[in-house]
């Protein structure tokens, strides 16, 4: 059964599950246990599900390191600040789920989380365009439609504000992993200059498409069924970019015959909905097959296309308002070089990605989770918490 089958059986049943996790519904303790274990761990990769892991394990007092391959932490978690006067996500947008998963990401009850989002209205209008453009709601085309935005802020803001703080002094930048080698009482990785680390156990947490890649090696190999599932996973690119306009033309989500599809999805939606900001900005979001029109554009190109592309649509009123533009083809991002697991992919998928190896190696991720829900950065951070729970 893939992610998709089984949100549309729910939904056939009643069970209402948007974007939820099935295990988070029925575990509401979120508190990772302590144990004895009192080794060292190494955290490979400093995105959403590195820094949750880093984080928990911190609370725990467990030593570790965070060796991350770029100059920085966040991962697909990056905004811009520059663009506009408020955060452009240019990677992760949305909370999929209830602001509960922020405390639980926190894990901290003294903790009082600023963190403002805000939901979307059920009147609020959908756009459709097949040839010919017409409105809707959003109630009545998504109806109980859970996502929230945050509010002049961004997921990045949020791990800097209530998460980074505490494992500022773990991370290794600039620190590309090429091989991992568990067979012996320590586990030794080794980087691209051949400098080696050591702990008791590792966790992996790089974007899957990297595993596909093979920029890192194991020894021992993984299982076949690892092995397997890795390279057996589709992986969608992505990409997004927005506009800015002197005005507001566009609805709060315009959608196409092909907005989702087995083979990927695209939309474009209001960017600046519910910001503390004037301004007028419009993003597009693509990503599998519907990314690969705009992927292959180049920056004055993409433009064009873009602002033709809604000309159609909105009788030129894009190009009569264009002000400036940004872009984020994450395929051409160093060290993650795709978007996320695809939706329609099998659920087997994740669940053998996320098990743990000989009680050394250790996987966290969006991709890497034991929910029919993946691809998100709810599910990174509760991937997080199952290795930390798993490793204490």
């Amino acid at each position: 059964m893939t992610r998709k089958e089984f949100i549309k059986v729910c939904g056939i049943l009643g069970v209402s599950i948007p974007f939820q996790s099935v295990i988070a519904s029925c575990n509401n303790d979120n508190t990772v246990k302590p144990s004895g274990f009192s080794g060292s761990v190494l955290i490979i990769g400093a995105g959403v599900a590195g820094m949750s892991t880093g984080y928990l394990l911190a609370q725990n007092g467990i030593d570790f390191k965070i060796i991350e391959a770029s100059a920085t932490y966040g991962g697909r978690v990056k905004h811009n600040t520059t663009f506009a006067d408020f955060p452009i996500p240019l990677g992760a947008e949305w909370l999929h789920v209830d602001r509960s998963d922020l405390d639980a990401i926190v894990n901290d009850t003294s903790t009082q989380i600023a963190t403002q989002t805000q939901g979307y209205n059920g009147s609020d209008d959908i756009g459709y365009y097949d040839g010919t453009y017409s409105t809707s709601s959003l109630a009545k085309e998504f109806g109980n439609f859970e996502d929230q935005k945050f509010i002049n802020s961004s997921w990045l803001d949020f791990f800097e504000t209530y998460v980074v703080p505490s494992i500022q002094s773990n991370f290794i930048f600039n620190t590309p992993i090429t091989s991992i080698n568990y067979e012996g009482d320590k586990v030794v990785v080794s980087n691209n200059n051949g400098a080696t680390y050591e702990a008791d156990k590792v966790v992996v947490t790089v974007p899957l498409k990297i595993l596909q890649m093979e920029t890192i090696t194991f020894t021992p190999a993984l299982s076949d069924t690892k092995q397997k599932a890795i390279q057996d996973a589709t992986v969608w690119g992505g990409i997004k970019v927005f506009m800015e306009f002197s005005e507001k033309f566009y609805p709060v989500y315009l959608t196409f015959p092909d907005s989702e599809t087995q083979e990927g999805q695209r939309l474009y939606y209001d960017a600046s909905y519910g910001q503390n900001s004037s301004r007028h900005i419009i993003g597009l979001f693509a990503v599998g097959e519907q990314a690969k029109q705009y992927q292959s554009l180049s920056e004055e190109a993409l433009r064009d296309f873009i602002l033709n592309e809604l000309d159609t649509i909105f009788e030129g009123k894009a190009s009569s308002n264009y002000i400036n533009h940004i872009a984020q083809n994450w395929d051409d991002e160093p060290y993650i070089s795709a978007a996320y697991l695809a939706d329609n992919a099998p659920a087997r998928i994740s669940r053998v990605l996320s098990t743990s190896v000989q009680d050394k190696l250790y996987f966290a991720g969006d991709a890497y989770t034991q929910e029919y829900d993946w691809g998100a950065v709810h599910n990174a951070a509760r991937s997080a918490r199952d290795v930390v729970e798993e490793i204490v």
